[in-house]
């Protein structure tokens, strides 16, 4: 015993010793994470885990999807503007052909008239001013206006009168003159639809032949 009979005060701990104490607290903690980790879970504690990934899964599809209808309504606006700018070029076009057309049924009737006096003329005068009519136009306008079908038409009646073929006689050339004529009206009927490109198709090409 201390002088005076007093006990002596306590000795502060060594730093090995507080290491030690230290060491063993995080040792008992890692062992009692490790027996948490190994302890079978409850049934419930399952769905609170899955809960969070399946709300992530859903957010990420969702924002999938929208990005798939925006791409979806981004081309079918594309697609509708093409549609609509196709329909008004098409729209000017076909107004660009009325003025053709009323040309061409102007130059498709005279033609005709001249085909039907060339076949039915009794006047031999008559008959020849018709025949160079039939000609000046199968030479001249009509190459503007007629379509494959009247220009196969025109060759035929034609050739009645070039004499290519075999002399065709009243019968004939108004046989022709009819088919002619039904050429002609299938024609207009048909440029009546047709854009400008599309009657150019149309037409048959001639070339200079060299």
């Amino acid at each position: 015993m201390a002088p005076g009979g007093l006990d002596p005060s306590p000795q502060p701990a060594s730093l090995d010793e507080l290491q030690r104490e230290r060491l063993q607290l995080e040792n008992d903690t890692l062992r009692l994470e490790l027996a948490e980790r190994r302890r079978e879970k409850p049934w419930y504690h399952l769905p609170t885990q899955v809960v969070p990934i399946i709300t992530a899964l859903l957010a990420i599809a969702g924002f999938s999807w929208g990005i798939v209808q925006y791409g979806q309504e981004q081309k079918k606006n594309r697609d509708e503007q093409k549609d609509q700018s196709r329909r008004q070029q098409e729209l000017a076009e076909r107004e660009l052909m009325k003025p053709w057309l009323e040309s061409q049924r102007e130059i498709y009737a005279q033609a005709l008239a001249a085909a039907a006096a060339v076949a039915n003329a009794s006047d031999a005068k008559v008959r020849g001013q018709a025949a160079e009519d039939f000609w000046r136009l199968y030479q001249g306008k009509m190459i503007l206006v007629e379509t494959k079908p009247v220009s196969d038409a025109m060759v035929s009646f034609g050739s009645c009168l070039d004499g290519t073929r075999a002399v065709c006689d009243t019968q004939k050339l108004n046989d022709r003159c009819r088919i002619l004529a039904t050429a002609m009206a299938d024609s207009m009927a048909a440029t009546a639809t047709m854009t400008y490109k599309q009657f150019v198709a149309n037409q048959f090409k001639y070339t200079s032949g060299r």
